[in-house]
């Protein structure tokens, strides 16, 4: 019975030995688990900042990485602003996307689809993903609030494309068919300055009559891009061969210029 007694003792002994050999190796299970994807997490981050994501396929460039490439020797941009103290441009958040609604009720009529034409030429110039929400019935503002819960809820108002009249926006005046641009704030953590939402207006009636040109529709949609480039942070250049150009001389597209400037606006830091 005594050497019973002391096999169970030893059978015991060696069970708790066993139980804390499977505990240690759980523990370096979920160790070795858990760094490897904060190592995966930080390569993301890091891809994301050189114009680079990574899906199930591999590592793919950004949309908005080839334009960039395609103009590297073209300088003929400008920011619409700069970080306090550097050259580098105010953008909107790389890693979130902009929204954008579009008060449609006084649209021409023929513009179907130009907004959302010139928001995914924007969007492929730069990168960045923009989504058109759907329409709403905001109208446009001299004086428009960077936050609206009653309509958008707690966070930043969409950006808005609103078709509107030189008696509703008094800035649409003369030649003057488009106006469009952001606003920014200064993030608490980082202390820059970042986009958080916008604004366009188009002159209904005048581009309305501009529809019924030969290439009315192209140069409409072209006129909504150079607002939706103050938009993601462009301002007017003296090259007339840009869509940026302050006056419309018939562009229809992006010119190099044009292109490196929202390429450098899509490589924008996480906020």
């Amino acid at each position: 019975m005594h050497r019973q007694l002391n096999d169970l003792d030893r059978w015991y002994a060696a069970q708790l030995t066993d139980d804390g050999r499977s505990g240690d190796g759980l523990r370096r299970f979920l160790v070795g688990t858990a760094t490897v994807v904060v190592a995966l997490l930080a390569t993301v981050h890091v891809l994301h900042r050189y114009g680079y994501a990574l899906d199930l396929t591999g590592v793919r460039v950004q949309r908005g990485a080839g334009p960039a490439a395609s103009v590297q020797g073209s300088s003929a941009y400008r920011f619409a602003a700069q970080q306090p103290g550097s050259r580098e441009p105010v953008t909107y958040d790389a890693c979130r996307p902009i929204d954008l609604v579009v008060d449609d009720e006084g649209a021409p009529s023929g513009s179907g689809g130009l907004v959302r034409d010139a928001v995914e030429a924007v969007g492929d110039a730069t990168g960045l993903t923009m989504v058109v929400d759907g329409s709403t019935d905001e109208r446009a503002s001299a004086s428009r609030p960077a936050r609206d819960p009653q309509r958008y809820g707690s966070g930043w108002s969409p950006v808005l494309v609103a078709w509107t009249t030189p008696e509703d926006v008094q800035g649409l005046s003369g030649d003057v068919v488009g106006l469009g641009g952001s606003t920014s704030v200064q993030d608490d953590v980082t202390g820059r300055d970042v986009y958080v939402t916008g604004d366009v207006a188009l002159d209904s009636p005048a581009l309305g009559a501009m529809l019924h040109r030969p290439q009315g529709r192209a140069e409409v949609r072209a006129v909504v891009m150079h607002e939706l480039g103050h938009v993601v942070g462009l301002t007017h250049v003296d090259d007339p061969d840009q869509l940026m150009y302050p006056d419309s001389i018939g562009l229809t597209s992006f010119g190099p210029g044009d292109l490196a400037g929202l390429a450098a606006l899509g490589r924008g830091r996480c906020s």
